[in-house]
């Protein structure tokens, strides 16, 4: 009898084991069953973390781990993450002046610095709130010029594509292009109920920095310095010699209007022409050094003759540093308006895998020590220009008849 019990105990357990199996592969079934991660066999593993820099461990981490154990190696694109890892660091700055440039846009880029491009043709900044990007000021001749495009338009998209978010370089690396080739813009413009869509075809924009003009019914000249490039101190030289040696001008308009800066050697060389002190600026970077900007060889050439210079809000970087240092040292009269107040200095550096980034590194200020970042120049003369366009008929430039009357006055006295 005990021998026939102990004969179908044996199944019996099995079949209770079996079931008790099947009962708890049933709840871990409906336990994982819910979770966000659709694969239920989970396997946990240690971080591993190699040499990193210090705060950057989880960074690290997680980019081993992916690499180690990610299941479909053709999705790894280590050139990607690159790029998007470099725009997300940059944008923790929360600095519009700082940004990333992927290694296709990167010459682009930095090819405005030598005075050509190929783009639209027009002066640009970021809006102050960062919703688009603010037409300073198309270039006279230019494609966006020539199909309307105005100052104080604002871009918003690029081809469809919103800019919101993007900052300063990125926008502009979307709105360049290769020439002959075509970017639809859409503008917000003051006084339209709606944006308008704008096509451009994009040029080779080649812009002199400079720009000579005799000013009719006076023996003066006007000067105006678009933006600073590797070109410019020459230019300016030339420019001087020109309406001072051929032109017999008494009085120079220099004007730095709508000029956003550029190359700030250039600014300090150009500047120089006008003075005699050699101290145009000096800059104070992120650890604290102050690093001073001296006059080049040419320092004083053009030291006599009467000077008055025009900013208006538009000025800025470079254009600030010159207008900073002739009011510092008593050469010339600023008439106009507040200057920008873009007082940062941006290093360039290229990368090793044929991109860029423009990052803020110091911030600079006039040899008297004034701060320009976020404050500006203020001109001895505050004069704002009628509401009427540049372009109309109409227009009367208020600025450019102080500045007569002021050399006027600075001759016969």
């Amino acid at each position: 009898m005990q021998n026939n019990l102990k004969n179908y105990k044996t199944p019996i357990l099995i079949i209770l084991s079996s079931i008790s199996f099947f009962i708890l592969g049933f709840f871990i079934s409906i336990f994982y069953g819910d979770s966000d991660n659709p694969v239920n066999e989970i396997v946990i593993k240690q971080a591993t973390n190699s040499n990193s820099p210090n705060g950057l461990s989880t960074l690290y981490e997680a980019y081993n781990f992916i690499n180690d154990e990610y299941y479909d190696r053709s999705k790894i694109d280590t050139d990607k993450m690159n790029d998007e890892t470099i725009k997300s660091l940059i944008k923790t700055l929360d600095d519009k002046h700082s940004s990333y440039v992927s290694p296709e846009k990167w010459q682009i880029a930095s090819s405005d610095l030598t005075g050509s491009y190929q783009g639209i043709g027009a002066y640009v900044d970021m809006a102050n709130d960062q919703s688009g990007i603010i037409i300073v000021s198309p270039i006279d001749g230019g494609p966006a010029e020539a199909v309307g495009i105005k100052g104080g338009d604002k871009i918003i998209k690029v081809d469809g594509e919103s800019i919101l978010g993007l900052s300063l370089n990125e926008a502009i690396n979307l709105i360049r292009g290769p020439e002959g080739s075509s970017v639809l813009l859409t503008i917000d413009r003051i006084g339209e109920f709606e944006p308008i869509e704008i096509k451009v075809i994009r040029e080779k924009i080649n812009q002199p920095s400079v720009q000579k003009d005799l000013i009719p019914d006076t023996s003066y000249a006007k000067i105006r310095i678009n933006q600073y490039t590797e070109s410019t101190p020459d230019e300016l030289l030339e420019a001087l010699e020109e309406a001072i040696n051929e032109d017999n001008s008494k009085g120079i308009i220099l004007d730095i209007r709508n000029n956003p800066g550029g190359l700030l050697g250039s600014a300090v060389n150009a500047t120089a022409l006008f003075l005699e002190e050699e101290l145009i600026t000096f800059e104070i970077d992120a650890k604290g050094k102050k690093t001073l900007w001296k006059a080049g060889n040419e320092v004083g050439k053009f030291s006599k003759i009467p000077l008055v210079t025009l900013v208006n809000a538009n000025s800025a970087s470079g254009s600030e540093v010159m207008a900073g240092a002739l009011q510092d040292y008593g050469r010339s009269v600023l008439i106009g308006e507040t200057t920008y107040g873009k007082g940062s200095v941006s290093l360039v550096r290229n990368l090793s895998n044929g991109g860029g980034m423009f990052l803020t590194n110091a911030h600079w200020f006039t040899p008297n020590g004034r701060e320009i970042h976020e404050v500006g120049i203020e001109p001895d003369v505050v004069i704002e220009l009628p509401e009427a366009s540049s372009k109309s008929s109409e227009f009367y430039d208020t600025q450019i008849d102080a500045a007569i009357t002021q050399l006027n006055f600075e001759i016969k006295n």
